[in-house]
């Protein structure tokens, strides 16, 4: 049995050489795509670092010229109000359609099916989810285990923006942020009859709750904007299409999330927590300035 984790890759180098460490000792391959191009279709350069490439590390690179697509209006990415459990399938379709910073999106993401599966066997467990979100690996022999019981499981997972200590009360979607990772088996990986971004917008929409197992408690982290002077506003504006109001790619809108400890386009307040089980590779890595202390 091997386990392989696929995740889409922008700017984060500090998140992902937390992910790289704490992946080492149970994650056989971690498979990254990035993309030429924001989902905005705007040139960008490769930033993945190359010294983090290694036998366990796959790096693709997407030349993005001719399969993204320029927003050609004012296109929003998420609307609570509408995408919903009930109308899941009809809201998701439509924006696949008309959203091309969604469709920019959904095609990197679901270059998962590409890269590994022709190279997956039945027994295998395959982790789809973002860079950002990194499962304890304290956690690895429960989840293996509930994997091989269940064919397919999903995992909460605590949400820190900006630092690794400050979190956020609530998020959009399924809580907790659950059903964004899912974890499967290679046999349901390959026979899956959707792809990996419909399963988890699907999931986001609450629409799986009685499909898919969720772990009880938290088993990981989302440390989302770490180093957010180098990485916020850059990330920002690879969405700017999907904002409703173009302030928020500015660096004052991060800003005042943080001096107000609110997250304004989620609603959610924010709060410091020193106490929490951190993941181990914390204490691998350099993580100077990337603790709140306000």
């Amino acid at each position: 049995m091997k386990i392989y984790e696929f995740c889409p890759f922008f700017n984060e180098n500090r998140v992902a050489e937390i992910k790289i460490k704490e992946n080492a000792s149970w994650v056989d391959e971690l498979h990254v795509v990035e993309a030429n191009k924001t989902f905005s279709n705007v040139d960008k350069p490769f930033n993945f670092k190359e010294s983090n490439v290694s036998d366990k590390v796959k790096y693709h690179q997407l030349d993005a010229e001719q399969v993204f697509r320029t927003p050609t209006r004012h296109q929003l990415y998420f609307n609570r109000s509408t995408c919903q459990a009930a109308q899941f399938d009809r809201w998701y379709w439509r924006l696949l359609s008309y959203n091309s910073a969604f469709y920019n999106e959904a095609y990197q993401r679901n270059l998962s099916s590409v890269y590994l599966r022709d190279q997956v066997e039945d027994n295998d467990i395959v982790i789809l989810g973002d860079f950002d979100e990194i499962i304890d690996s304290r956690w690895a022999d429960r989840i293996v285990a509930e994997v091989k019981r269940r064919q397919i499981i999903t995992v909460k997972l605590h949400y820190s923006v900006f630092f690794l200590n400050l979190f956020s009360a609530s998020n959009h979607g399924s809580p907790h942020w659950s059903y964004r990772v899912n974890i499967m088996t290679g046999r349901f990986f390959k026979s899956m009859p959707f792809t990996s971004d419909y399963l988890r917008k699907k999931g986001i929409a609450e629409s799986l709750t009685h499909d898919i197992y969720c772990l009880e408690e938290p088993v990981g982290f989302h440390h989302s904007w770490l180093e957010y002077q180098k990485t916020a506003v850059d990330k920002l504006k690879a969405f700017e299409a999907n904002l409703k109001n173009k302030v928020e790619s500015q660096e004052d809108y991060i800003n005042q999330c943080i001096n107000h400890k609110k997250l304004y386009y989620l609603d959610s307040e924010l709060y410091v927590d020193n106490e929490k089980s951190f993941l181990g590779a914390i204490k691998q890595v350099d993580t100077t300035g990337l603790w709140y202390n306000g």
